[in-house]
């Protein structure tokens, strides 16, 4: 009996001890992510924000929330790109409102004696300066273009403007670019150059920073594809090019070549078309979804640490899946997001969700319709192998693509 009671009082003692334990790494990794937040924030003179993880200490969360008042929607979207940044911080809870300016209310013989002078608004835009200086440039299936980022005037704002209406006509064209100060010297010049670009592409995008840009395209035919790449590599080798400061990274796309003497792939798809049948519908996704299987063998799509952003190096493997989706006619694809078992049950599910968004979100970007896409989280539910290994870890945090319909 007294061996019984020591060895439940030990247990005891145990359980205390762990929960204690538990208790400071929670606490530890609470306070070092809201100091590294609150560091980020005060080395870039952003004032009166507090940073706060959400959730407790035992349902931690990696989700950041932001309370406070800034001065200006810049301010505010730069605090939450700042909070994204800090390594372990997976996504942000902008409660951040914008300060009130307060009226000066002037009596009518002050205002026949005062004038006050008129700020154009292109300065008054300028005096917030961006950091990063950034513009993304996408142009999607149907021709239509939007500009989204920053230019150095209202001025320059309208040339650019002015330019993609010219290219791909005024009605497709959406602004949404802003004024503020920071930009590079040849800014002009790269933003022009994605609108080039983009002229020659069925679909894509251009992301442009103060230093590098990335450009995602499609083209109808590999021959086209070649030629394209070919004028890109004939502007960045020419010595006088002024884009030569910036390093530019290219994803194109092209449809595989059909052999010569085929029939045209519209006739022959009339011609093979069968009735629709229940049991030749199934088929058709059975054939679709060992097709993506094969082509995600030994691959898998990579996010960045504890976050739902997409690595670069994965964006290769998503455009092989969206050509495939496209080519199998997917009327219905389910992103599924499953992490392991490391962390808490909340926070996992969490980060699954996100995940799976992400992806939901890259190919709508590419032009795939968002009501064909449904992106569920499964968290920690659903393992294919132990937690208990680093290997088996590995193949648990995985994005799975089912395919749920395709276009009879």
């Amino acid at each position: 009996m007294k061996r019984v009671l020591l060895a439940l009082l030990g247990l005891i003692l145990l359980a205390i001890l762990a929960y204690f334990c538990f208790q400071n790494k929670a606490d530890y990794i609470r306070d070092n992510l809201i100091s590294s937040t609150n560091t980020a924030l005060s080395a870039n003179n952003i004032t009166g924000v507090t940073a706060d993880l959400k959730g407790n200490d035992l349902e931690m969360t990696d989700i950041m929330k932001l309370t406070g008042e800034v001065p200006s929607l810049e301010l505010k979207a730069k605090a939450e790109t700042l909070a994204r940044a800090v390594a372990g911080v997976g996504g942000v809870d902008n409660q951040l409102t914008i300060e009130q300016q307060v009226a000066v209310t002037t009596l009518p013989l002050e205002k026949e004696l005062v004038q006050t002078p008129e700020v154009p608004v292109a300065v008054a835009d300028k005096a917030q300066k961006i950091d990063p200086y950034t513009m993304t440039i996408v142009k999607d299936e149907e021709n239509k273009v939007s500009l989204n980022g920053y230019v150095d005037s209202s001025e320059r704002q309208n040339l650019l403007v002015a330019y993609a209406q010219e290219l791909f006509g005024s009605e497709n064209v959406t602004d949404d670019l802003k004024v503020a100060s920071g930009a590079p010297e040849d800014w002009e010049h790269i933003s022009s150059f994605a609108l080039d670009c983009l002229k020659d592409v069925d679909y894509g995008n251009m992301k442009l920073s103060n230093q590098s840009y990335e450009f995602t395209g499609h083209l109808p035919s590999p021959s086209i594809k070649e030629k394209f790449l070919d004028g890109i590599r004939s502007v960045m080798s020419d010595p006088e090019n002024k884009y030569s400061r910036y390093r530019g990274d290219y994803i194109i796309t092209a449809p595989v070549e059909e052999p010569k003497g085929i029939v045209k792939k519209e006739a022959a798809k009339k011609a093979l078309t069968p009735k629709v049948k229940p049991v030749e519908a199934q088929i058709s996704i059975e054939a679709c979804q060992k097709s993506l299987d094969s082509l995600l063998a030994n691959k898998k799509v990579l996010f960045d640490l504890n976050k739902a952003s997409i690595s670069k190096n994965s964006y290769t493997l998503l455009n092989s899946v969206h050509k495939n989706m496209k080519e199998c006619h997917v009327s219905h694809l389910e992103i599924a997001g499953h992490t392991d078992a490391s962390g808490s049950a909340a926070y996992n599910q969490r980060l699954s969700d996100l995940r799976s968004e992400s992806i939901k979100r890259y190919f709508v970007k590419k032009g795939f319709s968002k009501n064909k896409l449904s992106a569920i989280g499964y968290g920690e539910s659903k393992p294919i192998a132990s937690n208990s290994s680093r290997e088996g870890r590995a193949k648990n945090r995985r994005i799975e693509f089912i395919v749920k319909g395709v276009e009879k």
